[in-house]
C-alpha cells in the first residue's frame, strides 16, 4: 500500500509489526491453554520487529521459523515448548483472521457514519422535486431524498453482509499438519481459540478454507460499490449544464494546472477508482480457493497484498464518502432552472396513461402523446389537445401535469423506510 490511501488505523492493524504481534497472541493461547502462564507472559514480553525476522529469515528461507528462533534466544527454558504440535499456517492463518476481525470493527464504524449521515440528508431533502433521469434523459419527477434514500438502502444492506460475514470468519484452527489432529487436540484446539475470541472449523486440512477469505473479500467490493454508486451519481449531477449536486470544493482548491475555472469531482472519482481495485481483488481471492491436496502456499503471496489493499482502500473510501456527503452542496436554483427547463414535457407519462385509462389502444395513444410533447408545449395546449382529441376535461389533465400526481406515494416509501 502506498501512503497516500493508506489511513493510520489500517496501517496498525496490517503492519507486519502487529502481524508478528498476533503470531505471539497465538503461540501464547496455546501455551496458557497447556498450564504455562508464565512461560506465555514471557514470550509476550519479547519484543519481535519485522527487521529481525527478515535478518534470521535470510539465512533459513522461512518467516515462521525465524520468528520461533527470535523466540527461542530470549526465552530461557522453553526449549521444545513453543509451538509444539503446530503448523505455520495454524498460527499464519489464524492471524490473519485476527487481523481481519480487527478491521471489521472499524469498517462497521466507517460505514454506520456514512449511513447515518446519508439518512439525514435524505430526511433534509426527502420534498425536493428534482428531474429524475434514465439512460442519462430526463425521465419522470423524483426528490433528492428519494434518490439517495436508494442508496441509504444499499448501505444498509452492506451493513447487513457486513455483519454476517463478520460472524463467519471468526475462526481459527490449531490442528496440525493436513488437519488430523495429530499432535493436538479437538479440546487443546478449542480453549486455544477461546482466549483468542475464535471458534474451531469443523473441518480443515493445514490452512483455513480459502472461500472464508474470499467472503471476507466480498463485503469489502460490496462496500466499495457501494461507495462508488454514491459518487457515480454526484459525479453525473455536477456535470455542466446540470450543476444540481456537487461534492466539497474549498476556496484555495484548485480544479485544473490549467484551467482555473474548473471545479472537478476529484474525490468522487477518486472513490470510483478505487473501488474498481477492491473489486479486482475478489477474483483472485476467488482463485485461492482452490489449493493442491492439504495445502500449498499459491495463495500466500497475493494475500500479503489483496487482504491489506482491500480492507485499507475500503477504509479510504468511505472515509471520503463520509466527507463527500457530510459536505455535498446541494444546488436548488439549478435543480428547479431545469425543472423549468423541461416544462411540462416531465409529465408524458400521466399523460399516456390518461388517454389508455380512457379506452384507447396503446399504439394510438402512444403516438398521440409523443407527437404531442415533440416541443416543449405549454399547459394549455395540451390540454386544449387532448380536449379535442379525446374528450378529456381540464380538470383530469391538470390533475396528471403536477408533481404531486408522481410523487404521491413517496411517504409510503419513506415509512417502509421507517423515515
Amino acid at each position: 500500500m502506498i501512503d497516500r490511501y493508506y489511513l493510520e488505523e489500517m496501517k496498525k492493524i496490517w503492519s507486519e509489526d502487529n502481524y508478528y504481534l498476533k503470531w505471539k497472541e497465538i503461540e501464547a493461547a496455546v501455551l496458557k491453554a497447556r498450564g504455562k502462564k508464565k512461560l506465555a507472559e514471557k514470550l509476550m514480553s519479547v519484543p519481535v520487529t519485522q527487521e529481525e525476522v527478515r535478518e534470521k529469515e535470510k539465512v533459513s528461507g522461512h518467516e515462521l521459523n525465524a520468528f520461533l528462533e527470535i523466540l527461542e534466544e530470549n526465552i530461557d527454558g522453553c526449549a521444545g515448548e513453543i509451538h509444539k504440535g503446530l503448523t505455520s499456517s495454524d498460527v499464519m492463518d489464524t492471524a490473519r483472521i485476527l487481523q481481519m476481525k480487527e478491521t471489521v470493527h472499524i469498517i462497521e464504524k466507517a460505514l454506520k457514519r456514512v449511513i447515518s449521515i446519508l439518512e439525514e440528508r435524505v430526511i433534509q431533502y426527502r420534498d425536493l422535486v428534482m428531474c429524475g433521469r434514465t439512460h442519462g434523459q430526463f425521465a419522470e419527477p423524483v426528490t433528492l431524498g428519494l434518490k439517495l434514500a436508494r442508496f441509504l438502502e444499499t448501505g444498509k444492506r452492506s451493513l447487513g453482509r457486513l455483519k454476517r460475514m463478520k460472524k463467519s470468519i471468526l475462526v481459527g484452527q490449531i490442528n496440525g499438519a493436513v488437519g488430523t489432529y495429530s499432535l493436538v487436540s479437538p479440546e487443546e484446539e478449542e480453549a486455544i481459540l477461546k482466549n483468542l475470541g475464535l471458534k474451531p472449523l469443523a473441518i480443515s486440512s493445514q490452512v483455513i478454507p480459502r472461500d472464508i477469505f474470499a467472503d471476507y473479500l466480498y463485503a469489502m467490493a460490496l462496500i466499495s460499490s457501494f461507495s462508488e454508486e454514491v459518487a457515480v451519481e454526484i459525479r453525473l449531477l455536477a456535470q455542466d449544464g446540470i450543476k444540481e449536486v456537487t461534492e466539497p470544493f474549498s476556496k484555495r482548491q484548485k480544479g485544473s494546472s490549467a484551467m482555473p475555472h474548473k471545479k472537478n469531482p476529484v474525490i468522487c472519482e477518486r472513490i470510483c477508482g478505487l473501488s474498481r481495485l477492491v473489486r479486482s481483488h475478489v477474483n483472485v481471492g476467488m482463485s485461492n480457493i482452490a489449493l493442491w491436496n492439504e495445502r500449498d502456499i499459491s495463495h500466500s503471496s497475493n494475500e500479503r497484498i489483496i487482504l491489506e489493499e482491500a480492507s485499507s482502500l475500503t477504509y479510504y473510501i468511505l472515509k471520503k464518502l463520509e466527507f463527500v456527503l457530510d459536505g455535498m452542496n446541494v444546488h436548488k436554483k439549478n435543480i428547479n432552472n431545469n425543472l423549468r427547463a423541461l416544462g411540462v414535457t416531465i409529465f408524458s407519462s400521466g399523460i399516456l396513461k390518461l388517454l389508455l385509462d380512457k379506452g384507447m389502444g396503446r399504439e394510438q395513444a402512444y403516438a398521440i402523446t409523443k407527437k404531442l410533447f415533440i416541443d416543449l408545449p405549454s399547459k394549455s395546449r395540451v390540454k386544449k389537445a387532448l380536449k379535442s382529441i379525446a374528450g378529456i376535461p381540464a380538470g383530469e389533465v391538470e390533475k396528471v401535469m403536477n408533481f404531486d400526481y408522481y410523487l404521491r406515494n413517496r411517504n409510503k416509501i419513506f415509512k417502509r423506510l421507517g423515515l
